[in-house]
């Protein structure tokens, strides 16, 4: 039931977009506006402004067109893919509010899982606030296994925090309708909770393969910009110490 939608929530992660579709990322980027800096392990950058000029170590390379185009279209595509990687998990989160409110609407409790809806988006913007310096998007570098890792540590995190949370607010308004009609019955309840857990899952299946088709999407968006990335080292190969992905 919480899998497919806890993924998609953490989707705001670069990582975990990134170990989604199965990437290295060798050298860290910063994203600002539509400027992206490359900066190597070594503290040597590469930056790529929006007028498709390039400096190295701080200094200008002289450019023919071909390669202002090459830059062009590589800058432009990772400007264009982390925006669409948190949109993606923007939309898990409305997926999941929707779902949590269609939930109480059932047992006649309309603020049931606000604690829940606030749980979920304090969790969401602790992990997106992690690849923010200043102003600045942040993609660091790391393997495929290591942001992996860190997609389980996070999932579980979250797993933990919604099955707790979302328990115990439907027991508690469940409980509390039961009382106001006359008294608590336990086999009630039981069958009233696993009744909720049903729609839930039914209504989660709903969204799931809109979902995958999205995230599936994401990721070839992801192989186009290794290729394009393989074709602005060939264009310009002063580039080919800061490359960023590979797969």
């Amino acid at each position: 039931m919480k899998k497919t939608i806890l993924l998609t929530s953490l989707l705001c992660s670069s990582s975990v977009w990134a170990a989604q579709c199965k990437v290295d990322v060798q050298n860290e980027v910063h994203l600002n506006g539509s400027s992206v800096e490359i900066h190597t392990t070594n503290g040597d950058t590469a930056v790529m402004d929006e007028g498709n000029r390039l400096y190295l170590h701080g200094e200008q390379i002289e450019l023919d067109s071909s390669q202002q185009q090459a830059i062009q279209s590589y800058r432009e595509s990772v400007s264009s893919a982390v925006p669409r990687a948190k949109e993606l998990a923007h939309k898990g989160m409305d997926v999941a509010n929707d779902l949590l409110d269609d939930v109480a609407a059932s047992i006649n409790s309309p603020n049931a899982f606000e604690d829940v809806k606030q749980s979920m988006k304090t969790f969401f913007a602790d992990i997106e606030s992690r690849y923010y310096q200043g102003e600045d998007f942040v993609l660091p570098a790391n393997t495929f296994e290591s942001m992996t890792q860190q997609w389980e540590q996070d999932f579980e995190k979250a797993k933990a925090l919604f099955s707790q949370e979302f328990f115990s607010s439907a027991f508690d308004a469940v409980s509390e309708k039961m009382k106001q009609d006359g008294g608590i019955n336990l086999t009630e309840l039981g069958n009233t909770m696993s009744e909720l857990t049903a729609k839930f899952e039914a209504r989660l299946k709903e969204h799931q393969a809109n979902v995958e088709k999205e995230g599936k999407e994401l990721c070839e968006s992801l192989d186009d910009i290794v290729e394009q990335e393989q074709e602005l080292h060939k264009k310009i190969p002063e580039l080919k110490n800061y490359q960023v992905f590979t797969i």
